[in-house]
C-alpha cells in the first residue's frame, strides 16, 4: 500500500478575513457618506412652539449645538417681510443656490413672526422648513435653527450651508430687493 501524502492547508487566519458584521457596517458608512455627498440624506427636525431646527441624520450634535447657539457668523441674510409665500419661494432658492456658489457657509434667512399674516400666523416660517429639506435646497443644506434673539428670534433662521469645494461663478441677483453682484 503506497501511501498517499496529503497536504494540509490552514483555514485562514481571522485577520484576513472581515467578520459579517463589519462588512455590513462598512457598508452602511459608506451608503451613508454616499447619500451625505449626493444630498439624498433626511432631515431631523425638531419644533417648540417657537423654535425650529433640523440637521442632515448624522450630524455632530455638536455642531447643531453651535448654530443654535449663534456661534457661526452669517455671511449674507436675506430678508422675506412684504413677500407672498410663491416670491419668497423664488428668494429663498435663488438666494440660497447663490450662497453656495459664493462659498458661504453660514447664511440667515429672515421669515418674520407672521405677525401681520391673517389669523397672526407664521405662514413663511412653516414653508421654509419644507423649503429647506426638500428639492431643490436640500443637497445645500446641513442643519438649519431659528435665530439668536438679536439675529431676529423665531423669526429667522440660521442656516448652515454644506462645504463648497468646487469654483464659485459670477452671479448677479435680487437679493433683499436691489441688485446684487458677486463673485
Amino acid at each position: 500500500m503506497e501511501k498517499v501524502h496529503r497536504e494540509r492547508v490552514a483555514p485562514p487566519s481571522p485577520a484576513k478575513r472581515i467578520p459579517r458584521f463589519l462588512a455590513e457596517e462598512e457598508r452602511e458608512v459608506y451608503m451613508h457618506l454616499m447619500h451625505l455627498v449626493s444630498g439624498e440624506v433626511e432631515f431631523e427636525l425638531s419644533y417648540s412652539d417657537e423654535y425650529v431646527d433640523g440637521a442632515i441624520v448624522g450630524l455632530s450634535p455638536k455642531v447643531l449645538k453651535k448654530l443654535r447657539k449663534g456661534e457661526f457668523s452669517y455671511q449674507d441674510y436675506v430678508d422675506l417681510h412684504g413677500c407672498n409665500r410663491n416670491q419668497a419661494r423664488e428668494i429663498v432658492i435663488q438666494f440660497v443656490q447663490e450662497s453656495f456658489a459664493q462659498k458661504c457657509r453660514c447664511i440667515l434667512i429672515v421669515s418674520g413672526r407672521g405677525l401681520n399674516s391673517k389669523d397672526k400666523q407664521p405662514v413663511l416660517k412653516k414653508e421654509l422648513v419644507t423649503w429647506l429639506t426638500r428639492a431643490p435646497l436640500k443637497r445645500f443644506i446641513l442643519a438649519f435653527a431659528s435665530a439668536r434673539t438679536y439675529d431676529g428670534g423665531a423669526g429667522a433662521f440660521y442656516v448652515l450651508l454644506r462645504r463648497n469645494e468646487g469654483k464659485a461663478p459670477f452671479v448677479t441677483s435680487v437679493v433683499r430687493g436691489r441688485e446684487k453682484d458677486g463673485m
